[in-house]
Order: structure tokens, then sequence, then C-alpha cells
């Protein structure tokens, strides 16, 4: 009978571990900027494409990637993370994973779709409804948002699902900034669902064996500096 070797957590940790036996490294990948305007109808805007900027974000991501020996992408379902995906996808000659349960949190699906935001409500009442969601950091300050249980349920089972089929393997999973802050307050035990402020196309590391989980790191968007000097308040 052949016994797995459990891999200590000092090589979870290690940057510099050579083989990925036991394990596997996710690389958290938000996708490119979306295409937005303003007041844009909130069904249009859940899935928004990849505007020209977020295009060049994905090549710029997808190049930085191209030698990093990747096993498997996975992706949501969203347009803007599934082509993100397939850049990335195409340095290592794979086709992208489709997984909708990665799909990013609905802050507004309770609202009326076929409209925009300030035709719901006044620049002031918007204003006061995102001074409340930085106060706290959580998507329930958003008064139309999905269940965002159900949202965290989809993601966990997402994730566990990449962990359980991706043992051995470095994978890109390319989502979202809702659906990497869920994970990433899941690791570290927050309560919050705004940690950090997830930059498009950015990469943060997860290693993974059995039930532990380590961060490496967080939200590294150098490869986007050379082509990017500013960003829209609209596609933050």
């Amino acid at each position: 009978m052949t016994t797995v070797r459990r891999v200590r957590t000092i090589d979870l940790e290690n940057p510099f571990v050579e083989s990925f036996e036991g394990m596997v490294e996710i690389l958290l990948i938000r996708h490119g900027e979306q295409q937005f305007f303003e007041n844009i109808p909130l069904g249009q805007a859940y899935d928004a494409p990849l505007s020209e900027l977020g295009q060049k974000q994905a090549q710029a991501v997808a190049l930085r990637l191209a030698s990093a020996r990747l096993g498997r992408v996975y992706t949501s379902d969203m347009r803007r993370a599934h082509d993100t995906a397939r850049a990335i996808a195409s340095h290592h000659h794979l086709q992208p994973i489709v997984l909708p349960d990665l799909r990013e949190i609905d802050l507004w699906q309770r609202a009326p779709q076929d409209k925009g935001l300030l035709d719901i409500y006044t620049r002031e009442q918007l204003a006061d409804i995102y001074r409340e969601v930085t106060r706290t950091r959580k998507h329930t300050a958003y008064p139309y948002c999905e269940d965002v249980e159900a949202f965290k349920t989809r993601v966990f089972r997402a994730i566990d699902h990449i962990i359980e089929q991706s043992i051995g393997m470095r994978v890109a999973v390319v989502c979202h900034g809702g659906v990497i802050n869920a994970i990433l307050a899941r690791v570290f035990g927050s309560p919050f669902d705004h940690l950090v402020p997830v930059h498009h196309t950015s990469i943060s590391v997860m290693r993974a064996a059995d039930t532990r989980r380590v961060i490496l790191t967080i939200n590294d968007y150098s490869h986007v500096m050379p082509i990017q000097s500013s960003r829209s308040d609209l596609n933050a």
C-alpha cells in the first residue's frame, strides 16, 4: 500500500519549493478591466466584456505567466474572466476549464436590471451607500445584493474542487475581486468581505494541502505597470 507523504507546512510556505508533490499552488488572477460607461444598465454591467485596456492587461499577465508551467487554467463563465483565461491558457496549449461557481457576487442582483444606478438613486444617495460599504467592508451594505452566504458557499465549493483535482500542479484561477477577497477572508479568518482592493489581472498566490491553506503573495500587478498609468473610477 502506497503512503502519500504529508507535505510539511514549512514547505507549503516556501516560495522556492521545487516540487508541488502533495500540494497545489493556485494563482488567483482577477480578470482584465471591464467595459463600463456611466449609468450602464445593471444587467449589462454584471457581465460586461473586457475594455481595450482590459485586453492589454490580459495579454500582459498572459506573457508574464508564459513560463510558469501551468497544469490547468480555470475560469468563471463571465466574459471578462473567460477572455482573460483564454489569453493565459494560449501560452500553455490549454483550454480554460469553466466553473460557473466562480462567478462574481452580484451586488445589485435584486435591483431592476434594465436601469442604471442613477435611475434608482441620486448621486448623494449612492455616495452614502459607498461610504457605508467602506465603513463596514461588508457586501450586505449594498441594498440589493445577492445572498452573501450562498455566494461564499459556491466559491468555496469551486476552490475545494480545484484543490482536490489539481494536487501536484500549479494552476491559474481567473475570477473576480469579490471571489478573491472571499478566499482571502476564509484563509485569514476575517469577518470582512472587502480585505484588499484587487487590481485587474493582479496575481495572488495560495498553496493548499489537505485542509491547510497558505497565502504567499497578494495583489501583484507589476506586469501592468508598463502599459497603465491611471485607473478609471468606473473600473475600480
